[in-house]
């Protein structure tokens, strides 16, 4: 069992790894570098992998292999393949070194580099999120609340009480149910008073969830399906915690624990997922049906 001092460390080790990933990350964005694609989910956004991704990795794991060694640790990291640790070992390092890799090769914001540490029962004890384009980086440490940038962290008054920010991927809008989908969330702010209704496309998994958190009503979602895909563990393992210690709503589309260690699977599209900024749209969500 991991102790209170542990976690500290461990969680100082994850935030100098994502900082130097993510510097070398930025200083490529205007640069060449090789891209291709690889087998996993069903949208682009998925199958897009660049060697900057494979370089981040590396340096992460320069960070955390002495730890790994010293406790025993497992590992699950995007561009390498499951050795199935995390099924086995107490807690397991779970890494995505470049999360939003398409933005990132389309030069704009929605990317980030992201690492936590999990219990095998599949809940988050630490969590890293640094964004290289802004320079931030937030920490949390399971019960001890956000960091952000060596600060204590908490929400802001937001200033758009009138609107609702909906945050999704860019495959969603292809999918049939969409403007069924619009009508019935356009109702549901109707309802609230809320006058606008905006929707922000094209981040990766982690800056959509984080995102929420810049408005008071605000969600980022994402509906079972039968396909292969609807994210990863790597993408929702650290958010899942930041939004944890600020007591936001973050589940399955369900609205049940949002479980980061499925034997079966690293993917989570059978689960969904739900990040909110408030729980009256949290419940509103977990009654739609479009898996």
């Amino acid at each position: 069992m991991l102790e209170k001092t542990d976690l500290e460390k461990l969680c100082k080790e994850a935030i100098e790894a994502s900082i130097e990933a993510g510097k070398l990350i930025q200083s490529q964005v205007d640069q060449s570098y090789r891209q291709q694609e690889k087998q996993g989910g069903y949208s682009k956004a998925s199958q897009v992998v660049t060697e900057v991704d494979f370089k981040a990795q590396a340096i992460i794991l320069k960070h955390l292999a002495p730890n790994i060694a010293k406790h025993d640790l497992g590992l699950l990291t995007e561009e390498a393949a499951d050795d199935e640790s995390r099924l086995i070992k107490d807690y397991f390092w779970c890494i995505d070194p470049l999360d939003g890799t398409l933005p990132f090769t389309e030069q704009r914001p929605g990317y980030a580099v992201s690492i936590a540490l999990i219990s095998r029962s599949g809940d988050p004890m630490v969590g890293v999120v640094y964004i290289p384009d802004e320079d931030l980086c937030f920490s949390a440490i399971k019960g001890e609340g956000i960091v952000r940038n060596g600060q204590s962290f908490s929400l802001a008054k937001s200033s758009d009480d009138d609107s609702l920010n909906i945050y999704i991927d860019r495959s969603m809008q292809d999918a049939s149910y969409f403007q069924e989908l619009k009508a019935k969330i356009r109702q549901w702010a109707e309802g609230q008073n809320l006058t606008n209704v905006y929707y922000h496309i094209g981040f990766g998994a982690v800056r959509n969830a984080l995102s929420v958190l810049s408005h008071r009503n605000a969600c980022y979602f994402k509906f079972p399906r039968k396909e292969k895909g609807g994210g990863s563990i790597w993408d929702f393992a650290a958010t899942r915690l930041i939004f944890e210690e600020l007591a936001l709503p973050v589940t399955n589309s369900k609205g049940d624990n949002l479980h980061l260690n499925s034997p079966d699977t690293t993917f989570m599209n059978q689960q969904g997922v739900v990040y909110a900024s408030n729980r009256a749209l949290a419940n509103h969500l977990k009654h739609f049906n479009f898996s």
